[in-house]
């Protein structure tokens, strides 16, 4: 039994002070920064399954558009946060997208691969701004 009280206690002063972080507005700036890598990691995700795909120029069209969707939800995110840099490397890697979906149209799947590779090490070498909540008033 004390158990249970101890648990109950427990997650009482959690939910409590979870609650006391959203409502400060430190909790919004964290989910955002983790929606904006969460983004980024889909994007990366689809551009790989459509490097996979290597000669399927339907398969990297498939994957290629969804990796667009995401990594311009990637770029508004980062504007939002003035992530200057960030946003330098997410919309060369747009560019770079955008070149394979009109490539993979049109069936040429290699050509299509080779801005998909280009798009990944754009994609690599974006860093999400670190917020400073410390120094923050």
């Amino acid at each position: 039994m004390k158990k249970i009280s101890t648990i109950l206690a427990v997650s009482t002063l959690v939910l409590f002070f979870s609650s006391q972080i959203s409502a400060s507005g430190y909790g919004g700036q964290v989910e955002s920064a983790e929606k904006t890598g969460n983004s980024m990691t889909e994007a990366i995700k689809h551009a790989e399954m459509a490097k996979a795909h290597g000669n399927d120029a339907k398969e990297i069209l498939k994957h290629a558009e969804m990796s667009l969707q995401y990594a311009h939800a990637a770029d508004v995110k980062a504007i939002s946060k003035i992530n200057v840099s960030g946003v330098e490397h997410i919309n060369a890697s747009i560019k770079h997208l955008e070149e394979a979906v009109k490539h993979a149209k049109m069936g040429h799947a290699d050509i299509a691969s080779k801005h998909i590779n280009a798009a990944l090490d754009e994609m690599h070498a974006y860093t999400p701004k670190k917020v400073d909540y410390l120094n923050d008033n």
